[in-house]
């Protein structure tokens, strides 16, 4: 199998995305293909805004649905500043994993972003 080379991320408003994705979790446009296509800056897989006309409603975690994992050096810290920038979180409170510990929260169109703390 070849490496993974790509982390589509499809939304349904590209201004409401690029704002969401770069002023609450840090990340910046690295290229605008078109109006609908837009690259965010991620040093070793490209992350990608794709504008869609309709998205898919997934019951998170009962559905089957690909979910974007960030890791952190501490998690508590992580869900307190998430919060404070008025993102709902999935789960107030550390949640224990196969790895570690884990916290989860929705981007506006309904895409789980897990957050992790490896122990």
């Amino acid at each position: 199998m070849q490496r993974i080379c790509l982390i589509p991320i499809f939304v349904s408003n590209m201004e409401l995305a690029i704002q969401f994705y770069c002023e609450k979790l840090g990340l910046e446009v690295s290229r605008e293909y078109e109006e609908s296509i837009v690259k965010l800056k991620h040093e070793d897989i490209p992350i990608v805004l794709y504008e869609v006309g309709k998205l898919n409603q997934v019951n998170y975690p009962k559905h089957s649905q690909t979910v974007l994992g960030i890791q952190t050096d501490n998690l508590v810290d992580a869900i307190a500043e998430l919060s404070a920038q008025g993102i709902e979180m999935i789960y107030d409170t550390p949640q224990p994993c196969f790895p570690g510990y884990y916290s989860a929260f929705k981007d506006p169109f309904g895409n789980v972003i897990e957050i992790l703390e490896f122990s």
